[in-house]
């Protein structure tokens, strides 16, 4: 009786384990990736990529490389957001060569 009762609190534990909530950011989707070249001055937490306007998410690791950017230069861009509303830039990455 005392194995079956060990088998259940281990199953009980792997269980809790697998639906941790930090399991579930690890497959998060995040929105397609733009690439383009830059065609106006960022400023102010906002983008120009290929003549449409993003807005940049505030402390995010975008917002440290947009004083960096400059008009003409090629990037990619993550955009995260829940669905149905504008999404925000969350990574830009400069080419390098480009």
């Amino acid at each position: 009786m005392k194995l079956v009762k060990l088998k259940f609190a281990t199953s009980v534990v792997v269980l809790g384990l697998f639906l941790h909530p930090t399991a579930g950011w690890s497959t998060r989707a995040y929105a397609a990736l733009v690439t383009g070249s830059v065609t106006a001055a960022p400023s102010n937490g906002t983008i120009e990529v290929d003549h449409h306007t993003y807005q940049v998410q505030a402390n995010s690791p975008a917002a440290k490389v947009l004083s960096s950017l400059y008009v003409g230069e090629a990037v990619d861009m993550v955009l995260d957001g829940p669905p149905g509303t504008t999404p925000v830039v969350i990574s830009i990455k400069q080419h390098s060569g480009a």
